[in-house]
């Protein structure tokens, strides 16, 4: 039950396709801009048997399945997802997703290593329930902790990073969208979106206007965005920097608002060369602490765990983002390179470089190998551990998503069209993250550990586009 129960399903699953740390908040303006504007976009629309694109209603289905897994036996992941896109003569355009998530397997829960072997405790059930057999579950016991209450105990063997074992969950999620021509605006329109996890919840909500010139060559878009999220953690919500045990906590449910806009600039520089230009701000207020996620109070001298506490996170948090894209047409291949530049109030900033390539190889056949770069400084806040005597800080997380990394990602694409209508695709990558596991300042023996709880992972695509009348 660690970790990535709050939320952090939606968060990784919906990052893969960019990379694992890809903001997403400009995704629905970045999507509408590539397929409404991208002159390749329905140059290939209309070479097939049928008239698809402008003035022309149809329909597009675009399936996909997604698998995931991270090395080591940690989180393994299954997505489907379903897409219905209606486009009508007068460039209407209603939009439907369905997702479903199940993910399981093992997560770091904030620990650092040590030479010797660590027991944790965490919640086994609602409070005043009882067990009538106390055995092994996941890796875990069950034991008796106070009253009428039981926890689930588990333990790390020494040189090895604490991690939950025997997590799962299941996601169910949909968007719905809806834009069209209105009055001198190129296009106007709404989206809402639901997310639900057996401990998280979430409602979103935008708003997005176009308008086009200069012959449609030059588009300026605006996005409001909303989101409002509610976490329910298994266990109730721990007091910060708490002690870790295995009691229920009183406080079951905390919240989380955000607001937000794009602001986006799409320029037809010449017949070969599409341009993208967006600025993204972003506030959050509310809870942002994940409720599972513990760090290890270590002592000064010999660096030995001597107890664990949960961490505690800012209720606030803004963040402005800049993201430049350019598609080039050179000969038989399409250039895709985009970079994005993030800074926030937490003091983390970032810098993504990618590129990719799609190669027609036959008329029906194409390929799109991928690169993508990511690097990041460390929040304020991020500690791999605390030191025992001294005094607490305001914020602190172990959280290594949180702290300084460089991360690659290599992918490819292959698709292939069945018929003039139908394509078939399968996209696979290869995700590595690397940071400073053996900081200058570590204590006793974790001088001799490697702290960096980093992610390997593996992922792959399989999907289906349909366009019909």
């Amino acid at each position: 039950m660690q970790l990535t129960r709050r939320g952090k399903v939606r968060e990784k699953l919906a990052s893969l396709s960019a990379g694992l740390i890809a903001a997403t908040v400009a995704a629905h303006v970045e999507k509408a801009d590539a397929q409404y504007y991208d002159a390749q976009y329905y140059q290939k629309l209309q070479t097939r048997n049928d008239d698809f694109g402008p003035g022309i209603a149809y329909s597009q289905l675009d399936a996909a399945l997604l698998v995931y897994s991270e090395k080591g036996g940690r989180i393994t992941a299954v997505e489907p997802t379903a897409e219905l896109a209606v486009h009508g003569p007068k460039d209407q355009l209603l939009t439907l997703e369905l997702t479903a998530d199940a993910v399981s397997g093992a997560t770091p829960n904030g620990a650092v290593k040590a030479d010797v072997l660590q027991t944790f405790l965490t919640p086994a059930k609602t409070s005043g329930s009882s067990y009538s057999v106390s055995g092994a579950s996941g890796g875990s016991t069950i034991v008796h902790v106070a009253g009428t209450q039981y926890a689930r105990q588990y333990t790390v063997a020494a040189g090895l990073l604490p991690v939950d074992k025997g997590f799962r969950d299941h996601r169910g999620a949909f968007n719905l969208g809806y834009s069209q021509p209105w009055g001198w605006l190129s296009q106007f329109g709404a989206g809402i979106g639901y997310s639900q996890e057996s401990d998280y919840s979430s409602l979103t909500g935008n708003v997005h206007a176009a308008k086009s010139f200069n012959s449609n060559n030059t588009t300026l878009s605006l996005s409001l965005n909303t989101e409002y999220d509610t976490s329910t953690p298994y266990g109730g919500l721990p007091n910060a920097f708490a002690v870790m045990d295995g009691t229920w906590k009183t406080v079951s449910s905390r919240s989380k608002t955000q607001l937000g806009f794009v602001a986006g600039l799409t320029q037809v520089l010449t017949r070969n060369w599409l341009m993208q230009l967006n600025y993204a701000y972003d506030s959050q207020n509310g809870y942002q602490t994940d409720p599972y996620r513990i760090l290890s109070e270590v002592d000064s001298s010999s660096g030995e765990p001597v107890q664990y506490v949960y961490e505690n996170r800012p209720s606030k948090r803004t963040s402005q983002s800049l993201f430049w894209d350019n598609k080039i047409d050179i000969g038989p291949t399409l250039t895709e390179i985009s970079a994005r530049y993030f800074k926030d109030s937490w003091g983390i900033k970032s810098v993504t470089g990618e590129i990719s390539e799609r190669l027609d190889l036959t008329s029906r056949f194409f390929v799109e190998p991928s690169l993508r770069w990511y690097h990041q400084s460390a929040a304020n806040f991020f500690h791999y551990y605390l030191v025992s005597g001294q005094t607490l800080p305001d914020y602190a997380s172990s959280d290594t998503r949180l702290g300084k990394f460089t991360s690659v990602t290599y992918g490819a694409k292959l698709g292939y069209a069945l018929s003039g209508r139908t394509e078939l695709y399968i996209r696979g990558g290869y995700y590595v993250q690397t940071g400073n596991g053996h900081p200058a300042d570590a204590i006793g023996q974790l001088k001799n550990q490697d702290l960096f709880a980093g992610t390997k992972a593996m992922f792959a695509f399989i999907g289906y586009t349909w366009d019909f009348h």
